[in-house]
């Protein structure tokens, strides 16, 4: 006995070329409905970020590991500033998205629009987290919304030291 691929039914092997030839259409259906599930799920990463009050202290950034919004979608990376930017220097943590060269970039509208959560989870489980989406929209300055940027686009005042 084994297990179709498709439909995930247990038949006898030497029934399975039988199977697949009338259930054609059924796994189709079942492939298109995974596949468009796939791509309307929210895509979601977590990134643990490593020694940070060390990172503090010594005014070191940090980049997570580049990220594809989706499967066949735009790169990019998380920037987090432990110290701040600009007049948040000393006071926040800030995060900002950077927009990477990709390999599907030839087939993706230009420049990106869309939305990126970003949110802190606070390992004490007490709920107590923070969450900010950034729009990357007509508003946003064209170079942070244009492939391989070195521009970030992103809250200078994610969270307060205060907060945290």
């Amino acid at each position: 006995m084994i297990s179709c691929v498709g439909c995930n039914i247990v038949l006898k092997r030497e029934d399975l070329e039988k199977h697949n030839e009338e259930s054609m259409k059924e796994h189709l259906d079942i492939a298109m409905k995974k596949i468009d599930a796939l791509q309307h799920s929210h895509n979601q990463k977590v990134f643990m970020l490593p020694d940070y009050t060390k990172k503090k202290e010594e005014g070191e950034n940090w980049d997570s590991p580049c990220f594809y919004t989706s499967p066949g979608g735009y790169k990019m990376l998380l920037h987090v500033r432990p110290n701040g930017d600009g007049c948040y220097k000393g006071t926040h943590v800030s995060c900002f998205i950077y927009l990477k060269k990709g390999k599907y970039d030839d087939r993706l509208e230009w420049p990106f629009q869309g939305e990126v959560t970003i949110e802190l989870l606070n390992q004490l489980e007490d709920k107590n987290h923070w969450e900010d989406t950034l729009l990357f929209d007509e508003s946003t300055e064209d170079g942070c919304k244009q492939r391989d940027s070195t521009l970030g686009w992103g809250t200078p005042n994610f969270v307060s030291y205060s907060a945290l």
